[in-house]
C-alpha cells in the first residue's frame, strides 16, 4: 500500500473511488449511518491469521491441507506440503504408480495439466517424472519443483503433520510395503474411494488409519459398511453433509472429514464442528478453529488509531473525533450545528456519531503514524446503517476511505454489498464483500476487514468478517487468479 499518501476516516463520502480523497465536490450518496466507530488498524502481528502461526484447539476441527498448500504454492509438489506447515494437522496428497512400479504422488492419470510434460503417468518411469518441472504451471516462481515419490513426500510431512495418502492407482501390497519401509505405518492414514481397497489394506497391517472417501446420500447403513473395511474416519464431499449427517456419523463411533471447503464455506462447517476439514487454505480453516482471544498487549502493539465517537458525551459542540493514541484526531465537516452525537440507548456503546450520507464526514490529517509501511492491515469498526445498498442513490457510499483507494469500506449499490477494498502499491486490488441480504438496517453489526499481503509466497488475502463470521475473502487480485496482491 501506499503509506506515503495522506490516510482520511470519510464516513458517509461516496467518492471512494476517486484517485484521492480530496476530491469532495461530487454529490454525495443519501446514506445515513449512525455509528460508534472502533477503527483499529493493525501490524502483522497482531492476528494469528496473518502469521498462520495459530493453533487448533484440540476438539476443535482438524485443518486437512489438499494436495498441500496448493491454493499458494503447485499443487502435489514439496513446495506445497512445506508451505502447509504450521498451518495444518494432516496434509492430503494423491498417489499414482510409474511406468517401473514406484508410488509418485500426482493428482491426474496424465502430467499434462500440472507439469511441463505429456502422457500417461504409467507410462514414464520414475526418471522421466523426475525431469518435468511440477512448479511453473502455477508461476515461474516455482520452476524447478518436480513430482514427489510417496517416500519423499510422507518424510518431509512427517515433520509436521499427518500425511493423509489418496490412492490413486498402485496396489494394497505397495503401499503396505512402502510405509513399513520408512517406520510410517501408523503415522499416516491411507484414504480411498475404492472401500475393497481399505479392506486389503487394513487385512495387510492393521495398524495403518483408513478413511472412506465417498459422496452422495450418507446414511446409517453406508457407515456401517465402510466399518466393516477396518476405516475409522470417513471423508465426505462437502454437498452432501448437513448437522443430519455429522451426529448421525458420531453416534456410529466414526470420524468425518469433508472435501473440498474453500472460502466462506469454511466458516459454516468449523460452525458445524465437523472432524475435518480438507482445503486449499489451511491457514483460514486454522485461524477460525483457533478459539483463543487474542491478548490485549498483542493488539495494542500494532494498534495504530482507535476512535471512541464518545467526544459529544462532554461537549455536544465538540467538532474534533479524538483517538486514543491522541496522534490522528479527526475533524467532523459538514454537521451542522451541533454536530450529530448519538448518546444513551441509542449508540452501541458510549457515544456514537450520527451521519446524513449527504455531506457529514469525518477528516483524519496526515500523519507519520499513517504511513504504515506494513503489509498488513485490519480494520474493525461498529456500524448502525439506515439504507441498503442496493438502494443508495449513488453507486457508492462511503464508510472509511484512503487515499489511492489503499484500503477503504464502502456500500456498492450495483452488487448490493458492504465491500472492503485494498489496493496494493502495484495497483492490484481486491474486493471481499458481505451480501446486504445479511446486514439489518437500524442495527448495530461489527465489520472487520483484513488484508495480509504475507498469505503465500506469492499472494496475498483480502477478508471480510461481519459480527465474527467470515463473510467473503479473496485470494491474489481479483483480476489475477489468486496470485499478487502482495
Amino acid at each position: 500500500m501506499d503509506g506515503s499518501k495522506t490516510s482520511n476516516a470519510s464516513l458517509g463520502r461516496p467518492n471512494m473511488h476517486l484517485p484521492s480523497c480530496q476530491k469532495t465536490s461530487h454529490k454525495r450518496s443519501r446514506v445515513t449511518f449512525k455509528m460508534k466507530m472502533w477503527l483499529v488498524i493493525a501490524f502483522l502481528a497482531t492476528s494469528a491469521y496473518l502469521n498462520g502461526t495459530g493453533s487448533s484447539a484440540a476438539n476443535a476441527t482438524k485443518s486437512i491441507a489438499h494436495r498441500g498448500n496448493s491454493l499458494f504454492a503447485p499443487e502435489n509438489t514439496l513446495a506445497a506440503f512445506v508451505a502447509s506447515s504450521n498451518r495444518s494437522d494432516l496434509v492430503e496428497l494423491d498417489v499414482q504408480v510409474s511406468l517401473d512400479g514406484t508410488l509418485v504422488v500426482i493428482h491426474d492419470s496424465t502430467v499434462d495439466r500440472t507439469t511441463d510434460g505429456t502422457g500417461a503417468v504409467n507410462a514414464l518411469t520414475l526418471s522421466q517424472l523426475k525431469t518435468l518441472d511440477a512448479g511453473s504451471w502455477y508461476s515461474e516462481s516455482f520452476a524447478g519443483e518436480t513430482i514427489p515419490t510417496l517416500t519423499e513426500a510422507v518424510q518431509s510431512i512427517l515433520t509436521f503433520a499427518v500425511p493423509l495418502i489418496e490412492r490413486k492407482a498402485g496396489t494394497a501390497q505397495s503401499y503396505v510395503d512402502a510405509l513399513q519401509t520408512i517406520g510410517a505405518s501408523s503415522n499416516v492414514v491411507i484414504q480411498s474411494f475404492d472401500w475393497n481397497f481399505l479392506a486389503n489394506i487394513n487385512a495387510l497391517d492393521p495398524h495403518i488409519p483408513l478413511a472412506a472417501l465417498g459422496g452422495g446420500a450418507l446414511t446409517s447403513n453406508t457407515v456401517t459398511t465402510i466399518k466393516r473395511t477396518g476405516a475409522n474416519t470417513i471423508a465426505w464431499q462437502a454437498a452432501d453433509i448437513s448437522i443430519t449427517e455429522i451426529d448421525m456419523v458420531h453416534s456410529l463411533g466414526m470420524d468425518l472429514f469433508v472435501w473440498t471447503v474453500n472460502g466462506p464455506a469454511v466458516q459454516s462447517f468449523v460452525d458445524l464442528e465437523v472432524g475435518g476439514l480438507i482445503s486449499n487454505d489451511p491457514a483460514l480453516v486454522r485461524y477460525l478453529t483457533d478459539d483463543q482471544p487474542s491478548e490485549n498487549q498483542s493488539l495494542a502493539a500494532g494498534l495504530i488509531s482507535y476512535w471512541n465517537f464518545d467526544d459529544g458525551l462532554a461537549d455536544d459542540t465538540a467538532t474534533n473525533a479524538l483517538d486514543v493514541e491522541a496522534v490522528n484526531p479527526g475533524h467532523l465537516q459538514g454537521f451542522d450545528s451541533p454536530p450529530s452525537w448519538v448518546t444513551g440507548a441509542e449508540a452501541k456503546f458510549n457515544g456514537a456519531l450520527d451521519l446524513d450520507g449527504i455531506n457529514d464526514h469525518v477528516d483524519i490529517p496526515q500523519s507519520p503514524s499513517l504511513d504504515i509501511n506494513s503489509n498488513a492491515v485490519t480494520i474493525s469498526c461498529w456500524l448502525n446503517m439506515s439504507s441498503t445498498s442496493s438502494s443508495i442513490q449513488e453507486d457508492f457510499g462511503g464508510i472509511y476511505d484512503s487515499e489511492q483507494d489503499a484500503y477503504i469500506l464502502y456500500q456498492d449499490r450495483g452488487n448490493g454489498e458492504l465491500r472492503f477494498k485494498v489496493t496494493a502499491n502495484n495497483n492490484q486490488s481486491a474486493r471481499p464483500g458481505i451480501s446486504e441480504s445479511d446486514i439489518v438496517t437500524g442495527h448495530w453489526h461489527h465489520v472487520v476487514a483484513v488484508f495480509n499481503g504475507n498469505a503465500g509466497p506469492i499472494s496475498g488475502q483480502a477478508a471480510i468478517y461481519l459480527d465474527g463470521r467470515l463473510k467473503d475473502i479473496h485470494t491474489g487480485a481479483d483480476d489475477n487468479s489468486n496470485v499478487g496482491l502482495t
